[in-house]
């Protein structure tokens, strides 16, 4: 079964940092991330509806201003995510540009900004028809991981260490409800709007024993309505396939709390992509800066048993020694004692 999300890197490992994720059967793309983005097409940043924002680091944030060029007079309402202070670091985005016409445009563009903070989250809306002055500023309650939970998918984030909070992130698929045709068949079932009742009814809740649902049935006597265990039409009819889990980190130090939190939020991922600055040898260089060496990032990833591991975000002092860093974090994530995880790239 094909996943739901495809996610790749915005740029190639020396490049700005970015994570364009698509969904399969929508038109919806997701970015983590807001550096150089001038390698996505016009038509795929349309399809953006929600930003994570690790920290805002000009390599990390620069590119707002290319996706806002893109989707304003697009009547769309974009979602961003970011750390403590991000609702400032819009606004004064924002402020850098003139809206004296914005307000003459029917459609045009809403930003819903979200600020994280250890126990709540702070929101806020700027709308171009207020030329972009901060409205519906509101708090609401967290608890301190899921920032996003829709029907499909689910976005969680950890607080991380860069001499400013930085945010990793993990997106979820949920498990996937599949109706195997060949049984409907089988059973005489006929499709139609009892199937959507009862895919409801198993992604609200385990169903029991006694729970019925009327269906439709099709066979030589004719077409009629029926009622079935739920419990049975589960059994005989269902096929769940689990989601992938994709997880995202940059721009962190390597210490004990850090590594617990990210251990923590990307552990068992299908997909983790991690930054991989520093060579091994430079792990005081590295501590200093507040990034992860090659090493690191491997055995981040060892520990957190993910299935994949992509390192980039590579360091440009180390434009030559692309593979070396690869090697090292192959070498700490499957070391040779045990076959271990899948790949590194």
């Amino acid at each position: 079964m094909k996943t739901l999300l495809q996610a790749r890197l915005v740029n190639n490992p020396l490049g700005d940092p970015g994570l364009f994720v698509e969904f399969r059967y929508e038109k919806r793309a997701l970015l983590i991330d807001l550096g150089d983005i001038h390698r996505l097409p016009p038509a795929r940043l349309l399809r953006v509806t929600d930003v994570f924002v690790t920290h805002t680091h000009m390599d990390h944030f620069i590119g707002f201003d290319r996706l806002l060029r893109v989707v304003f007079g697009q009547g769309k309402t974009i979602r961003l995510y970011g750390p403590v202070n991000f609702i400032e670091n819009v606004k004064g985005k924002l402020a850098g540009f003139t809206w004296n016409l914005v307000d003459r445009y029917e459609e045009s563009v809403n930003l819903e900004v979200t600020e994280v903070h250890p126990d709540r989250l702070l929101k806020a809306t700027f709308r171009a028809i207020d030329r972009f002055q901060p409205s519906n500023q509101h708090e609401l309650s967290f608890d301190g991981k899921t920032l996003l939970d829709e029907e499909t998918i689910k976005v969680e984030t950890a607080i991380l260490e860069h001499r400013v909070p930085c945010l990793g992130y993990a997106m979820i698929e949920k498990p996937r409800i599949n109706i195997d045709k060949e049984k409907l068949d089988v059973l005489n079932l006929h499709p139609g709007p009892w199937l959507s009742k009862f895919k409801q009814m198993i992604q609200e809740n385990e169903p029991g024993e006694a729970e019925t649902l009327e269906v439709m049935i099709c066979d030589e006597q004719g077409r009629r309505s029926e009622h079935r265990s739920v419990e049975e039409l589960k059994r005989e009819l269902v096929v769940i396939t689990e989601g992938q889990k994709i997880a995202y980190i940059t721009d962190t130090v390597y210490n004990e709390e850090n590594s617990e939190r990210i251990v923590n939020l990307v552990r068992g991922a299908d997909r983790f992509f991690c930054e991989s600055p520093f060579l091994a040898e430079e792990t005081e260089r590295a501590r200093d800066r507040c990034h992860l060496t090659s090493e690191q990032a491997g055995l981040l990833a060892r520990r957190a048993a993910v299935r994949n591991l992509h390192v980039f975000h590579f360091s440009s002092r180390h434009t030559h020694q692309t593979k070396q860093l690869i090697q090292e974090a192959l070498s700490a994530y499957r070391p040779k004692s045990n076959g271990g995880p899948t790949s590194v790239g």
